[in-house]
């Protein structure tokens, strides 16, 4: 099993997205688990010395099947993530996600709440110079982008450039995508990634650790 291998049956899933097709699948869905339950527990390992995160695969790792009970949906997901997440403060969290289209790794919110982004913005208000700093700091990897949907009534701020963009972000996270020909160097390039992130995930949480 490579994480390539991965990738390739995901886009098998798009045009084969049935229990029948899963069913008949079965074992190689298996392998596929237990391959990433071995890059959880070893990304995971890594990033506990640095982090308080939960270092339990059973919640961390995503099924392969959609809930059905809730109403029609594709039977099967068409992608596969890996999170790294406190159990005091589950969100943001570092993620590992592998889709039909490749492998993308990073770290914050699915979805932050408007109370989440109140706490980020009083804290850049609170110390401005320390956020850009960090930012700074961690785009030094040019691989490494700010992704964030931004509010259609932008909130007044004396800040500048991307500082004020992400001021007024609706949610934020970072994202690396790993480019085809170092797939299979997702393990330790999602290490490296992470400790990167580790200061921005600290400030992010630290008003709830």
């Amino acid at each position: 099993m490579k994480y390539s291998d991965i990738v390739s049956v995901l886009r098998e899933v798009q045009n084969n997205n049935s229990r029948e097709w899963y069913m008949q699948q079965k074992e190689v869905f298996r392998e596929i688990h237990m391959f990433v339950n071995d890059l959880f527990v070893s990304v995971g390992n890594r990033l506990h010395e640095k982090v308080n995160i939960d270092i339990n695969p059973k919640k961390s790792i995503s099924r392969p099947y959609n809930d059905q009970r809730f109403g029609y949906k594709p039977y099967l997901r068409e992608n596969l993530w890996v999170t790294f997440q406190s159990n005091e403060c589950p969100a943001p969290a570092f993620f590992i996600e592998f889709s039909p289209y490749g492998i993308r790794i990073g770290m914050g919110y699915y979805s932050a709440t408007p109370a989440q982004m109140r706490s980020l913005r009083a804290k850049i208000d609170d110390n401005p110079q320390r956020f850009s700093d960090m930012i700074e700091k961690v785009l030094t990897d040019k691989a490494l982008h700010v992704i964030g949907e931004q509010y259609k009534k932008r909130f007044t701020s004396n800040y500048e450039g991307l500082l004020e963009e992400i001021y007024n972000y609706r949610s934020i996270y970072f994202q690396k995508i790993i480019p085809m020909s170092d797939w299979e160097n997702v393990e330790q390039i999602s290490c490296n990634t992470f400790l990167e992130l580790v200061p921005i995930y600290k400030w992010f949480v630290e008003e709830n650790v």
